[in-house]
């Protein structure tokens, strides 16, 4: 939130708001850079709400005697911890969202491999491979970026530079199961 009063005060006194260099549909944050602190009112009110939030939040873990707030109540809480535990159960949110399920892991696992990985549509790929493969990608899409700047505008041009520095893991491939379906099959994601 500090960070967030900042930035907005720094744009403002430098206006910057309103510039045609900032597309808030595409805008990647530049995760090094920190706005200068603002005025001395607006730091003491930053100051001032801190303070009254971290009392608040010392009285309502005193109150409910516990170190953490939920929306859940003891008793869902306690059944969802033993819930994690079980391994011989996978749930996941469903397809269309329709709520949580919760499959039978073997099962899960069986149907994601005859339905999917097992195909012709899926190869399996080593760790190097896919290294490799998104290495390529990231010298692929820099090649295009610098072939075609000329036609991004200042904004588009923030956002890939930005985006190419960040490391992106390599992706999780799972299936939400399709309730609604008979018999149950995955989608995946």
């Amino acid at each position: 939130m500090t960070k967030n009063i900042r930035t907005k005060t720094y744009l403002k006194e430098n206006n910057l708001l309103n510039s045609s260099e900032y597309l808030k549909k595409i805008y990647k944050k530049n995760l090094s850079w920190n706005p200068p602190p603002a005025s001395s009112i607006i730091e003491e009110k930053i100051t001032e709400f801190e303070k009254a939030h971290k009392t608040l939040l010392q009285k309502a873990r005193k109150k409910h005697e516990i170190c953490r707030l939920s929306n859940l109540n003891h008793l869902q809480w306690s059944a969802l911890q033993q819930l994690r535990r079980i391994k011989d159960i996978t749930i996941k949110p469903s397809d269309k969202n329709l709520g949580p399920t919760a499959m039978d892991t073997t099962t899960y696992i069986r149907q994601v491999l005859q339905e999917h990985l097992l195909t012709s549509t899926y190869k399996q790929l080593s760790q190097r491979e896919a290294k490799n493969i998104m290495e390529q990608l990231k010298t692929y899409l820099k090649e295009l970026l610098s072939q075609h700047s000329k036609y991004l505008s200042k904004p588009e041009l923030i956002y890939f530079q930005r985006s190419l520095k960040e490391f992106h893991r390599l992706p999780i491939f799972y299936g939400l199961p399709k309730v609604h379906k008979e018999p149950i099959s995955l989608r995946l994601v």
